[in-house]
């Protein structure tokens, strides 16, 4: 009985082990890189850095200029080298590097352009040819981020973005805007950016009306982040902003700010307290404030709660003023 019962576990095993082989060449036989359609091709392009994405070209045939049409385009230090720590002495191969790609580049649009590296006086007239690329090949998203080398040193020149550059069809086109060390002056009859789903903004020069025409004119924001943008003067959007769920502020030198913001679910602050009002927030779900400004506890639990009423979930990291008595005590000794 045992020899029979391991003759046929044999036989299943044999059978099992037969199966799964043919099945495992027949799948290897059906999967081959020119027969992949040309949506699946361009996903897995726009999920590579560029360097492998051209690299692709080596795979066969039908990839050798695949990379040509990539959706997406993503330029910084490390397109040109991997050392970081030498980003300036590049300054002059980046530019060759990204004017190549984009001379080259044969797609009808670009989904997604970013440029990220470190400013220097000679990129402008580049990063305004880059911009001009964006606007003819209907670009969606546009990330121009251009530290300094370092943030702690006083910057004079900062990239001011090329509103001129800009015609309706891309105005029209574009969803995200990412704007990094950079400067900005709205043409007199810029009507803003319909279409608009999120706005970045880092170290960013620029005037209280423009920011305040700016937001007005951005009707289908969902995403706003200010980050060390210093107005010194105070943020007052008349036009209700009926479509923002997300706002963050970190590190600004504002003086006030006033929104209608009436569907916000989430709300970051980070820096130094001063008056807030976002207008009638019933949805707020998450609210974070990080505070730098010291305060009292009695404050905490009576002005917040006037500030973020309805908030479900606040975090608040402050430090407080702690009120501290003194008792003198006589001995009848």
């Amino acid at each position: 009985m045992g020899s029979d019962q391991n003759g046929t576990r044999k036989r299943h095993r044999h059978s099992y082990e037969s199966y799964r082989g043919t099945n495992f060449k027949k799948t290897r036989a059906k999967v081959q890189f020119a027969d992949l359609s040309e949506d699946l091709l361009s996903m897995i392009l726009s999920k590579l850095p560029l360097k492998d994405a051209v690299r692709t070209g080596t795979l066969s045939s039908k990839w050798k200029d695949r990379w040509k049409i990539c959706p997406k385009l993503r330029f910084n230090v490390l397109t040109v080298s991997n050392d970081v720590f030498y980003e300036r002495q590049h300054t002059q191969k980046f530019i060759k590097t990204v004017n190549a790609v984009m001379q080259q580049h044969q797609g009808t649009f670009v989904e997604e352009l970013m440029i990220k590296f470190g400013y220097d006086n000679r990129l402008v007239n580049h990063i305004n040819t880059w911009v001009a690329f964006a606007v003819s090949a209907q670009t969606k998203s546009l990330a121009l981020d251009l530290p300094p080398g370092d943030l702690l040193v006083p910057q004079v020149d900062q990239y001011k973005f090329p509103f001129n550059l800009l015609d309706n069809r891309s105005i029209f086109w574009l969803r995200h805007l990412q704007l990094s060390f950079a400067s900005f002056e709205l043409p007199p009859q810029f009507n803003g950016f319909p279409n608009l789903r999120t706005l970045d903004l880092l170290l960013l020069r620029v005037t209280r009306k423009d920011l305040q025409d700016l937001l007005s004119n951005c009707i289908n924001l969902e995403w706003f982040s200010m980050v060390r943008c210093h107005l010194n003067d105070e943020l007052t959007v008349v036009r209700p902003l009926s479509k923002l769920l997300y706002l963050r502020v970190g590190h600004c030198k504002i003086t006030k700010i006033v929104l209608n913001a009436m569907k916000l679910k989430t709300f970051m602050f980070y820096g130094r307290l001063y008056p807030v009002d976002l207008g009638d927030v019933a949805d707020l779900k998450h609210a974070f404030l990080d505070l730098y400004t010291p305060m009292t506890l009695e404050y905490a639990l009576s002005v917040l709660p006037k500030v973020l009423p309805s908030v479900q979930d606040l975090t608040l990291r402050a430090s407080f003023e702690l009120k501290v008595c003194y008792l003198t005590l006589h001995s009848n000794m």
